[in-house]
């Protein structure tokens, strides 16, 4: 038993330690540029890059990593229940534009769009990659045709029925914020959106934004480019029923300090959470970068009212950009890597943290106390916690890793 306490906190973003003891499960590296999803039982990461990895005895005895170096051609999945790491054999056809992809999850299948290659800019991508995490981590490369976007990184992605927008995008050089729709029954690529320059409202070209989705509008979140950054006190938003762009201005938080919303920023990261628990769809963005300045701030975006919200019990333990978050069904968000300083001294972080983005019900609070108190949990058989009384459902989440 653990002799602390424990206190439900649910905006304190929590850091989860592995209690890997051997190197059967190692963990993975320092990384940015990575892209991660969640369900209810595991954080899965794939790609990543770090320029600074030191040849210890995880990545010289590594033929992956040494062929793909400085990129990460690998995925990894955390396990809530148990807190361990470990590195998924995936197989199949697993793309190289490793940095600065897009990632969703739908069900059991992780779909990855977009990325680059190393060095940036020289290797970019427009295909779409599926990977069923339910069996085999087999990577397939879904085919197309149609009208492409073009090859990008930095791009971001919604996803509407049977329906893949994809928004934004670099090629390095040139950044877009063009919309393109992937029709995933009939595998055929549409242009719904070509920015042309000449037409009030359209959205200046970006990347690495984020957007948000409330089934009718994708709202466009910060982005930037090399030189400049974007913000959010009007977000630009394409309406799926007009064609149209349309700039929405947002609602300040009174009680924040001035302007009472985000500082513009690029490199950030964003969960939405909707479903009928909750009565309006509600939108986080934490940490990113302006050029300048590293973030570490937590806001809330209600989409029905466009209400941004300060969230001061939030934050996270440093700033930090070029992460990625996810957030489980529950609404725990998790972060996941990132770059924690910048300018002439960038350091890069394999940190996982969590925070509770709502208050979770009951059971799900009384799980989270059991796995405080039992912190080897995960040792016992299946078997065994169900005849103690744990509810099958949890059970499942519990990854028998030894």
């Amino acid at each position: 038993m653990n002799n602390n306490t424990y206190k439900f906190r649910p905006f304190v973003f929590i850091k989860c330690e592995s209690n890997v003891t051997s190197n059967r499960y190692r963990i993975p590296k320092a990384r940015s540029g990575h892209r991660i999803v969640c369900d209810a039982n595991n954080l899965y990461s794939f790609g990543g890059y770090n320029p600074v990895v030191h040849n210890d005895s995880d990545t010289t005895d590594d033929p992956v990593w040494q062929e793909n170096r400085p990129l990460f051609k690998e995925l990894w999945k955390y396990n809530f229940a148990s807190k361990i790491w470990k590195r998924l054999p995936c197989s199949g056809a697993i793309p190289n534009e490793l940095a600065s992809s897009a990632m969703l999850l739908k069900g059991g299948t992780m779909m990855i769009y977009g990325g680059t290659g190393y060095p940036f800019g020289t290797q970019c991508s427009n295909q779409l990659h599926v990977c069923n995490l339910r069996e085999n981590y087999k990577i397939q490369l879904v085919k197309a045709k149609g009208s492409y976007p073009p090859q990008q990184y930095g791009q971001a992605l919604v996803l509407d029925g049977p329906y893949l927008y994809t928004v934004g995008g670099t090629t390095g050089f040139d950044y877009t914020a063009d919309v393109h729709r992937l029709d995933l029954r009939t595998g055929i690529w549409e242009e719904i959106y070509m920015c042309t320059g000449r037409i009030c409202g359209e959205p200046q070209g970006r990347y690495r934004h984020e957007l948000a989705f409330d089934n009718n509008k994708i709202y466009i979140l910060g982005g930037g480019t090399a030189e400049e950054v974007y913000g959010f006190q009007e977000i630009p938003a394409f309406n799926l029923s007009t064609g149209l762009w349309e700039n929405m201005v947002t609602r300040c938080d009174p009680d924040a300090p001035a302007p009472g919303i985000p500082a513009s920023r690029r490199c950030h990261g964003c969960v939405q959470m909707s479903g009928t628990e909750h009565r309006q769809t509600a939108v986080y963005i934490c940490g990113g970068y302006n050029g300048t300045e590293i973030f570490r701030d937590v806001w809330k975006l209600e989409l029905q009212n466009l209400q941004w919200t300060l969230m001061v019990k939030t934050s996270f333990p440093y700033a930090v950009y070029f992460h990625s978050v996810a957030i489980t069904p529950a609404g725990c968000m998790y972060s996941f890597g990132g770059i924690t300083e910048g300018q002439n001294n960038t350091k890069r972080t394999a940190d996982v943290h969590c925070a509770w983005m709502c208050i979770p019900k009951l059971s799900e609070i009384c799980w989270q106390a059991i796995l405080f108190y039992n912190p080897n949990l995960y040792r016992m058989p299946k078997d065994k916690l169900l005849n103690y009384g744990f509810p099958l459902e949890y059970v499942n989440r519990i990854d028998k890793v030894l």
